[in-house]
C-alpha cells in the first residue's frame, strides 16, 4: 500500500542552448556568431523533434485503482450452498476507485486472493492455491506475481498476504517457519501453526533463488498480516500465542518491527480483544485495523502509528475486515457480509468514520480489497 505514494511520472524536458541563446544579441557580424546561431538552430530543431516525438507518445500516469477478489463471473457460486465452489470461483480483478470499469486479471479453476498492487502500479502480487497437492488443506497458499494486466503470472514462494516495500523491490508476507506448518483455521490466507513474518527480495529471488529472511522468528507466537510502512523502515503485523483459540484469538495484538528484522517488536495494542489486518495510512501517521469491540464481530478502527488515539469507525453486528487506505488517505475500503446469504461486498468510509457507503453489489462476492495506483497510459498529446 501503499508504497505506491513514491513513484510519479516525470515529464521529459528539452533544455538546449539556453546559455548560448542569451548571448545572441551580443555576438553579431562574425564567424563565431554564425556558428553559434547554427548551433542554436540545430538545438532548436532537436528540441522540436523531441517535442514532436513526445506528442506521438502516451504519458504514463498513476490512477487510483482497487484490486480485489470477485466471483461476479460465476454468480451461481453461492458460499451458502457450496463454499468450496465459491472459493474456487475467486479471481483477481481491478476496478476504478468509484467501482466502475471492473476487469478480470486471473482466469482459472483455483482460488486466487489477497492481491496487492506494486507501488509503481505495474505488478500485482497475490495468493493462490493452484499448487496445492493432494492431502494439503484447501486454503494452502502460494504467492504469485503478475503484470497489472494479468499477464506473466509467475510463482514466487509458499506464503500468503504479501505487502510491498515502498521501492517495489521486496515483499513481506507470512508463512510457516518450518515449511511444514498447517493452517490454523479454514479461512483464506490463514496463518499456520508456526507462522512468522518473512521478507523476500523479488529480483534476487527470481535471478538467484535467494532465500527469504525470517524477521520475527517467534516459536511461541503466530505472526501474520504484515504491512510495510510508507517510509520503508517498519513492518506492522499481528501476533498471538500459539496456544490461543484460532477462531477468536484474544491474545492477538498489533506489533511493529524494523523492516530488516533488527530490534524487538514494539506492541501497539494491549487488551483482551482480537485485532487483525493492520495497514499504514499513506502518510505513515495512522494505522487502520479490524478490532473486536464489545462483541464477537469485527469493526474498523484507526490509531496513531504509536498505538495512541484508537478510534472505532464502524459499529454494527457484522464483521468488517481487510481495510485498505485510499492513496490520498481520505477514505478506507473494506469488506462486509451483506444480505441473508452473507455475501461479501466492498464498502467505503471516510477516514473519520463518516460517509459510509456500499461500493460493490451482486452478482457474486466482492472482497479482500487493496487500494493502490495503476500505471496507466494517458491520452495522446
Amino acid at each position: 500500500m501503499r508504497r505506491r505514494r513514491q513513484l510519479r511520472s516525470r515529464a521529459r524536458r528539452c533544455e538546449f542552448g539556453s546559455g548560448i541563446m542569451n548571448k545572441r544579441g551580443e555576438i553579431e557580424k562574425s564567424a563565431l556568431a554564425a556558428s553559434v546561431i547554427i548551433g542554436v538552430s540545430a538545438a532548436g530543431l532537436l528540441c522540436a523533434c523531441a517535442q514532436t516525438l513526445n506528442r506521438g507518445e502516451t504519458q504514463a500516469t498513476l490512477r487510483s485503482t482497487i484490486a480485489f477478489v470477485s466471483t461476479r463471473h460465476d454468480p451461481a457460486a453461492d458460499p451458502a450452498v457450496n463454499p468450496q465452489r465459491a472459493w474456487l470461483a475467486a479471481e483477481i480483478y481491478l476496478m476504478n476507485a468509484d467501482g466502475t470499469n471492473a476487469r478480470r486479471l486471473t482466469e482459472n479453476a483455483y482460488a486466487d486472493g489477497f492481491p496487492a498492487l506494486s507501488p509503481d502500479g505495474t505488478r500485482v502480487v497475490f495468493d493462490s492455491n493452484r499448487l496445492r497437492v493432494g492431502g494439503e488443506p484447501f486454503n494452502t497458499a502460494d504467492l504469485f506475481l503478475m503484470n497489472a494486466d494479468g499477464t506473466g503470472q509467475t510463482h514466487l514462494i509458499r506464503g500468503s498476504s504479501a505487502t510491498w516495500s515502498p521501492d517495489g523491490k521486496m515483499i513481506a508476507y507470512h508463512a510457516s517457519a518450518s515449511g511444514n506448518g498447517q493452517p490454523i483455521k479454514p479461512d483464506p490466507g490463514a496463518a499456520t501453526n508456526d507462522n512468522d513474518i518473512f521478507v523476500l527480495n523479488i529480483g534476487d529471488f527470481l535471478k538467484n533463488r535467494s532465500r527469504p529472511k525470517n524477521i520475527t522468528n517467534s516459536p511461541d507466537a503466530i505472526d501474520d498480516d504484515p504491512d510495510w510502512s510508507p517510509d520503508g523502515q517498519k513492518i506492522v503485523f499481528t501476533s498471538h500465542a500459539v496456544t490461543d483459540n484460532p477462531i477468536n484469538s484474544g491474545t492477538a495484538e498489533i506489533y511493529v518491527i524494523d523492516a530488516d528484522g533488527t530490534g524487538k517488536p514494539v506492541r501497539l495494542t494491549n487488551n483482551t480483544e482480537e485485532e487483525r489486518a493492520p495497514a499504514w495510512s499513506p502518510d505513515g501517521k495512522r494505522i487502520v485495523f479490524s478490532c473486536r469491540r464489545g462483541g464477537p464481530d469485527f469493526e474498523i478502527c484507526v490509531m496513531n502509528a504509536d498505538g495512541a488515539g484508537q478510534v472505532q469507525l464502524t459499529d454494527n453486528s457484522l464483521p468488517d475486515l481487510t481495510a485498505s487506505w485510499s492513496p490520498d488517505g481520505t477514505k478506507i475500503v473494506f469488506h462486509r457480509r451483506v444480505g441473508d446469504r452473507g455475501h461479501l461486498q466492498l464498502f467505503l468510509v471516510n477516514a473519520d468514520g463518516t460517509g459510509e457507503m456500499q461500493l460493490t453489489f451482486p452478482p457474486g462476492l466482492n472482497a479482500f480489497p487493496n487500494w493502490g495506483e495503476l500505471r496507466d497510459r494517458g491520452p495522446r498529446k
